[in-house]
């Protein structure tokens, strides 16, 4: 470069600072340049990274929602094959006829239960299976035809109760019982089956329940009771209220009842129909002749205490 073009360039340039800006701003020209052809096209790029990585992330979520489905589906089809077997085992213990007219009687001898009616009915022939049917009629208590029925659907044989009806008796229950019991018409029912024959369960114990539904419970027995008396030996001694329902306190043979409204007392179908704190309205219903069955309506007033005025 001579020293014409310098002195030229200098006259331009000027000052110093003006060279200094001049120079940032070219800079700046070239940064701008390269972030339009290298950096935005790396930040297109990382941008798709990101969108990608989330996609995965979502992408695996979903496989491993499926993979517990999947585990879930495996351990219910698992647990359904266990119980095919077991059935398939069920359909082929029990031996003959015989068996199984053993196995009911030990269960009515070890309950207490009195077999009065045992008939077979035609058996039901299946693709699989044979079906026979039969009619039992038991009578005993309710909690020894309750472990009686309880330990023949824990018998190794597969048997199922259809229908059944149960009527008390003078000394007890009688049950009327439909059950099917089932055995397999291959010889070789159980040769197909994986692993060994699998060990007896044992018998659930039978549910905590031994009152007969025949038989009223303490509450019945008590406004049975009540029922029994006449209407001239109550007393109300007082009332509770608790919310918006009102109990009447009745005292009869040194014992407090509480009744509400439509409870029943008194040997003329008395019913209570009205309540407040100081009486209590009952209806009756008596016969009168020439006028047939009609209501009476009687009130109890609240028994004032010895030495009031």
């Amino acid at each position: 470069m001579n020293l014409s073009a310098i002195a030229r360039w200098q006259l331009v340039t000027g000052s110093p600072v003006r060279q200094t800006l001049l120079l940032v701003g070219c800079l700046a020209l070239l940064l701008g340049l390269a972030y339009s052809v290298h950096l935005r096209a790396l930040f297109v790029e990382i941008e798709k990274g990101a969108e990608q990585a989330q996609y995965l992330r979502i992408e695996q979520a979903d496989k491993a929602a499926g993979t517990r489905a999947l585990a879930a589906h495996e351990a219910r089809l698992a647990a359904a094959y266990q119980n095919l077997d077991e059935a398939r085992w069920r359909l082929a213990a029990g031996g003959e006829l015989a068996d199984l007219l053993e196995n009911i009687a030990y269960q009515a001898q070890s309950t207490g239960v009195f077999v009065e009616q045992l008939e077979l009915l035609p058996e039901i022939l299946h693709d699989q299976h044979i079906e026979l049917p039969m009619q039992l009629q038991l009578q005993g208590t309710y909690l020894a035809l309750l472990t009686f029925t309880h330990g023949l659907a824990h018998l190794p044989r597969l048997i199922t109760f259809q229908d059944f009806s149960l009527l008390p008796t003078q000394s007890g229950l009688r049950l009327q019982v439909h059950l099917s019991a089932y055995r397999s018409r291959l010889t070789s029912a159980v040769s197909g089956l994986s692993g060994l024959e699998p060990e007896p369960e044992p018998v659930p114990p039978v549910p905590g329940v031994s009152r007969s539904p025949f038989e009223p419970s303490s509450l019945m027995q008590n406004r049975q009771y009540l029922e029994t008396l006449p209407l001239d030996q109550f007393e109300m001694i007082g009332s509770l209220a608790r919310g918006s329902v009102r109990f009447a306190l009745l005292q009869v043979a040194g014992v407090v009842h509480r009744l509400q409204l439509g409870d029943r007392l008194g040997r003329d179908q008395g019913r209570v129909v009205g309540i407040d704190e100081r009486q209590i309205e009952i209806a009756e219903q008596v016969f009168v002749v020439g006028k047939g069955w009609i209501e009476r309506r009687r009130t109890l007033s609240l028994k004032r205490p010895a030495g009031a005025g």
